[in-house]
């Protein structure tokens, strides 16, 4: 199993895991999608010596952002999944304290959903322009190196 087959991220992210609780083949394929940051060597001596580093892949990243738009669709579309049914309990039993907890939490939900929302679309766009960003200063140093 991958260090990612915790119960939360089995609940957050079902699609990714089987019957048995292991990564799927697709949610294997994405985890290269993730940001590598590699350390430097202990023969290194630390920041950008012999051996060590940084690398980025512009591609992972974009693939990254694209999947994390993918999320932030479904949470638009599956995370006020509930709304209707709780708005039919808030109205049906509206002089009771229950409906008025029923709206109440609705409400609550749905700042939640809108506050998360917001996160993940600021996360998209940000990935997204870090790799368009390392692409452009890719290209920037190829040319004046004059490869």
């Amino acid at each position: 199993m991958s260090d990612r087959a915790t119960a939360f991220d089995r609940m957050m992210n079902p699609w990714a895991y089987d019957a048995d609780g292991n990564l799927t083949a697709r949610a294997r394929a994405q985890e290269a999608a993730r940001t590598r940051i590699n350390s430097t060597s202990a023969s290194g001596g630390g920041g950008g010596g012999a051996g060590g580093g940084f690398s980025a892949d512009p591609d992972a990243l974009t693939t990254a952002g694209n999947n994390s738009d993918q999320i932030h669709a479904r949470l638009n579309s599956e995370g006020r999944g509930a709304d209707e049914a709780t708005a039919k309990v808030s109205t049906s039993l509206a002089n009771w304290s229950t409906g008025k907890a029923a709206a109440g939490a609705a409400g609550t939900w749905d700042q939640c959903v809108a506050a998360l929302g917001g996160t993940i679309g600021q996360t998209t766009q940000a990935l997204r322009a870090t790799a368009a960003n390392y692409r452009r200063n890719e290209s920037a140093v190829q040319h004046d190196l004059g490869n």
